[in-house]
């Protein structure tokens, strides 16, 4: 069966550990389909500092070609409002009925699945990938995988706070990200 997997998140902005979780589970699952989908809105955060989504949609190209994978889809930022993952998946294996499907997260979002919108039915939808964040490995229920990456304790907080603070981003984002951020004045107030 083929493979699609789908890496969501804010990418606000995306940095150089996105790009790495993006590079290791691509390698692990070699889908025939790799989905970067920048959300409108996550349920579970707050959106002090979010930026015109043109800007995160341009980064995520930038990391596209970075990688040599991948591609944009902006299933959720067309929505609107709330962006809920079972709503998005749902549509996506109407389109894709003869694909299987993979969700990358990360520990944050695996230790917070029971607040998911039906999750016992998205889980009948997709194989979760979990990444490990801020600890070495990750354990999973069954029925997921289980991804660790080198750590890279980078965070879009940290990047935004440093750019705020007039400090180096080098290497925190691709090179052609850091100098879109500059070009584009991202992140300064």
């Amino acid at each position: 069966m083929k493979k699609i997997v789908i890496y969501g998140g804010q990418f606000n902005p995306l940095h150089t550990a996105h790009e790495l979780v993006a590079s290791e589970v691509y390698h692990h699952i070699q889908p025939d389909k790799f989905f970067f989908m920048p959300s409108y809105m996550s349920p579970l955060k707050t959106h002090q500092s979010q930026i015109d989504v043109k800007h995160r949609i341009q980064m995520v190209e930038l990391a596209i070609r970075h990688l040599g994978f991948g591609e944009c889809r902006l299933d959720e930022i067309e929505r609107k409002g709330e962006s809920y993952t079972y709503d998005t998946i749902k549509a996506l294996t109407e389109t894709y009925s003869d694909y299987a499907f993979y969700f990358v997260i990360g520990t944050d979002q695996y230790n917070q699945l029971d607040k998911w919108y039906h999750i016992d039915a998205l889980k009948q939808l997709v194989t979760f990938v979990v990444v490990n964040r801020e600890k070495e490995t990750q354990e999973v229920e069954d029925g997921m995988i289980a991804i660790s990456i080198p750590r890279f304790d980078i965070s879009s907080t940290m990047i935004r706070e440093r750019i705020q603070q007039h400090e180096s981003i080098q290497l925190l984002v691709s090179k052609d990200i850091e100098t879109y951020i500059k070009e584009a004045s991202l992140y300064e107030s």
